[in-house]
């Protein structure tokens, strides 16, 4: 947990995390405790510049040059796909009005009608637009959270195991022996401390080393080629919307897919009215019709099938890359296949994933061994009266 000086704040769930909350505080800061100097390995500002330094930042420029042209062709790739979603909805809800005669009855009789229809399409292109706007939560910026704003990191995954099940107190001598031990402690190798801690014991440095950024990744964190980033809690990157999908804008995909899916499902059904209309009306408009429908059910089943999948990995904890991928993840390569390490039970996952706290970063830490052969027990009577899955 990561809590303001002078303030506490009580996670009360019984599986390990860490959150992170900045703070406004001041505290003394070190010249070399900058975030930029932190994550580049610059020397500290008055020191004169050497030439090994002066040969390495010229090296590091023009190495640079390749990676921001790719950037600029990666945003403008991301742009031109932006206005082609754009245009996609006007074509579809527009034609909708070509090909149907009767809308015009209907705006008139039945204004609520259309009204809602063009509420959701508004809302939809809101959605669309404010997801791919959102930051999908970088480890850069929880460094950057940590170092410039004097927070202190306190790991809960020590904490949790002294947790009460029924009311969620934790035991406040380890919490102050973790904050005495942790204040005393560099950004940089508070950091690392943080994140060691939440990986099982013998894990390999090489296993969360990112070999691009040189971060050190906490668990669930995957680096993307496409932002040049780590991103927490990566589960893909989406062409479509331009940006990484991650920890911090799961939940507002989700609800772009949702929105999505039922516009789909009542533009189809706009469609087939235009269709059954048994009215004189120029061939060519029931062609096209039937083409748009058919390209309309296609997306459809897509946007359905995406929608589904999303909702299941939502309610177990799960990331589509560690769906995909769940072999060649180093700590869950010995979890049973029927076993999620970081599902904390339907109810808790919803919360984290819908109504968590959208200021700080919770950090989920692997659960020891033992508790996931407890998980991949059979379920019994009792544990289906209990409710174990929620």
């Amino acid at each position: 947990m990561f809590c303001l000086p002078g303030r506490t704040r009580r996670t009360g769930s019984p599986a390990s995390s860490t959150e992170i909350v900045a703070s406004d505080a001041p505290g003394p800061r070190r010249a070399g405790d900058h975030p930029v100097a932190l994550l580049q390995n610059r020397p500290p500002a008055g020191t004169p510049p050497s030439d090994a330094t002066e040969k390495a930042s010229m090296a590091s420029s023009s190495a640079a040059e390749p990676s921001s042209r790719l950037s600029d062709r990666a945003k403008r790739s991301s742009l031109g796909l932006r206005f082609m979603v754009l245009l996609m909805h006007l074509l579809f809800v527009g034609a909708v009005f070509i090909l149907d005669p009767t809308l015009d009855w209907r705006i008139h009789e039945e204004p609520w009608y259309i009204g809602l229809y063009g509420v959701l399409v508004l809302l939809t292109l809101v959605q669309y637009f404010y997801t791919a706007g959102s930051s999908p939560g970088y480890v850069v910026d929880v460094m950057r959270a940590g170092s410039m704003m004097h927070a202190t990191f306190v790991n809960t995954t020590a904490l949790s195991k002294q947790s009460n099940s029924r009311n969620g107190n934790t035991s406040s001598p380890t919490s102050r022996a973790q904050l005495q031990k942790l204040s005393t402690m560099t950004p940089t190798s508070s950091w690392a401390q943080m994140v060691m801690d939440l990986y099982p014991p013998g894990s390999s440095s090489r296993d969360w080393t990112c070999t691009y950024c040189r971060v050190v990744q906490p668990p669930r964190t995957r680096h993307c080629h496409d932002c040049d980033k780590c991103v927490l809690q990566f589960d893909h990157h989406c062409i479509w919307l331009g940006t990484c999908i991650g920890k911090k804008n799961h939940c507002r995909f989700w609800w772009y897919i949702f929105e999505e899916t039922i516009l789909c499902i009542w533009t189809a059904a706009l469609y087939i009215e235009s269709l059954r209309l048994d009215m004189d009306k120029a061939w060519w408009k029931d062609f096209v019709g039937v083409i748009l429908l058919a390209v309309l059910i296609f997306i459809l089943i897509f946007l359905l099938l995406l929608w589904l999948f999303h909702s299941y990995i939502a309610l177990t904890n799960q990331t589509t890359y560690e769906v995909a991928r769940r072999k060649r993840i180093f700590y869950l390569r010995g979890v049973p296949e029927r076993v999620h390490p970081f599902s904390r039970g339907i109810c808790r996952n919803l919360y984290d994933f819908c109504c968590s706290s959208q200021k700080g970063y919770i950090l989920e830490a692997v659960p020891p061994s033992e508790e996931l052969e407890a998980r991949a027990a059979r379920y019994t009577c009792r544990d289906v009266i209990c409710c174990r899955c929620c």
